[in-house]
């Protein structure tokens, strides 16, 4: 579990910090449309101010390197912390610490320009807002059927996951070996991943929606600039929506004949590698867009001062909520307008909650898991009593030697090595309510009431204690 944890977050974030770094800091600023949230502008070429401009970029992008280096560095070094649960609040925290941090350059360079603007006299007209009536709301990309069509495919798959699951069809153990969690880990994953596509729907046309963009006094070319972005949005999300089904399909196939994890891994760095893949073509492919309507553009929008440090767009006189982002690809929202508040506060209440839950798992990781006896019940115990097994109802009960042997895979529950708690499959046997932590080598195995239990304390001489007092109690 710790080795393809850890390969998981690589898999996610060493795409993310470099598509950050090569996008939002690159070495040739002069055919960019925007340079760290700011409008370019035919001043900052000008041989003077252009020395300039290079110095703040330059600079920016020897911090944002040095900042890219230390994150790869501390990837990997992350991969070496031998406790999953506080890897995982490091890694979560690490997250949202480097991302803020690899932005921290760029909102330099935000403030520099700004300050460069202010010293040519160039002032920026805050409330101008510019729309082309001849082609308002005219201009549209998307087609429904490019997403439904998948959507529907991945839906039918997911449900019959969810059938085999509860038993109607019989997809996993078709061959010898297979295991019922497969059932459970599959309807998961693949809910999982048509909820990401059902996700991309209301985005996809919530952009292709957004108000047109004014860059011409032509409205022929508006329409032309804002056809050729819209579908390049358009075709990124149709293709993400594929890339969705495409593995959903994979995977239903992969979990029905092998058991294999480092298989759903490959599947999963793939299914990442080619999401990133698209996201660099939709980035190309809008800089092409940039560049051909370059010489058309007559009309330039000097806004620079609703974007707070260049991402976050505030203006109480834009009656729109969605606005095409300066930062990155895609939309973000009108954080003035009444909706963009509200989703405002959502994202901060996420983070928070985000934060509550990794204290709450560490604070966990750390608590001992402890059994006793008490009023004739066995008692298992970390911060509450999780399971209380009447001694009365005991039909037998053993003492095993080597926890570190068992095969376990959860089903649900907690399983933050070498802590595992709640419901897996153990060497095969699947349904078992498991309270174990694997340092402590002795266990005890416990039916009752036709449930299977593993269970141990926190070390092997209070498992014995406490499996010599149930014996004692059984018999007596």
């Amino acid at each position: 579990m710790n080795i393809i944890f850890s390969i998981i977050m690589l898999v996610i974030m060493v795409p993310c910090v470099l598509f950050i770094f090569f996008y939002d800091y690159p070495a040739k600023w002069r055919d960019k449309k925007y340079i760290f949230g700011i409008r370019n502008r035919t001043e900052f070429k000008e041989e003077k101010v252009a020395l300039r401009v290079d110095e703040i970029v330059s600079s920016c992008r020897k911090k944002a390197k040095l900042l890219l280096i230390l994150s790869l560095i501390l990837m990997v070094l992350f991969c070496f912390v031998p406790n999953f649960s506080i890897r995982l609040v490091v890694w979560t925290t690490f997250i949202f610490v480097d991302l803020v941090l690899m932005f921290v350059p760029f909102t330099n360079g935000h403030s520099e320009l700004k300050s460069l603007k202010r010293e040519l006299g160039l002032a920026s007209e805050k409330g101008i807002i510019y729309t082309d009536l001849k082609g308002a709301g005219a201009v549209h990309a998307l087609k429904k059927s490019s997403l439904i069509v998948p959507n529907i495919i991945a839906t039918v798959f997911f449900l019959t996951a969810l059938l085999n699951d509860l038993g109607v069809v019989k997809l996993v153990g078709l061959l010898p070996g297979q295991q019922a969690y497969q059932a459970r880990l599959m309807t998961g994953m693949t809910g999982a991943l048509l909820f990401v596509s059902f996700m991309i729907i209301p985005i996809a046309f919530m952009m292709d929606g957004i108000k047109n963009e004014v860059i011409s006094e032509d409205s022929d070319i508006n329409a032309n600039y804002n056809r050729a972005k819209k579908k390049t949005m358009a075709n990124f999300m149709v293709l993400f929506t594929w890339i969705n089904t495409a593995v959903i399909i994979l995977m239903m196939i992969m979990m029905c004949i092998w058991d294999n994890q480092l298989i759903i891994l490959g599947l999963f760095a793939l299914y990442m590698l080619s999401v990133m893949t698209g996201a660099f073509l939709f980035g190309a492919r809008q800089k092409m867009i940039e560049n051909r309507y370059k010489k058309e553009t007559s009309v330039e929008i000097d806004d620079d001062d609703n974007w707070i440090l260049g991402q976050i767009y505030y203006n109480p006189d834009d009656k729109r909520l969605n606005i095409t982002k300066r930062v990155g690809v895609g939309t973000t929202v009108n954080m003035a307008h009444p909706a963009g508040k509200i989703l405002g506060v959502i994202a901060i209440l996420m983070v928070i909650f985000t934060f509550v839950m990794l204290i709450y798992i560490g604070v966990l990781s750390q608590t001992p898991m402890v059994v006793r006896i008490e009023n004739r019940n066995v008692i298992c115990h970390q911060m509450k009593d999780d399971y209380s097994i009447p001694i009365s109802g005991i039909d037998d009960i053993a003492l095993e030697s080597d926890s570190g042997k068992l095969k376990l895979r959860k089903e649900f529950g907690y399983d933050m090595d070498p802590l595992y708690k709640g419901k897996f499959s153990i060497d095969d046997e699947s349904g078992c309510i498991t309270f174990l932590d694997l340092n402590t080598k002795s266990y005890i195995t416990v039916s009752a009431d036709g449930k299977k239990y593993y269970i141990n304390s926190t070390s092997d001489e209070e498992t014995v204690e406490i499996y010599n007092d149930v014996v004692n109690q059984l018999t007596n």
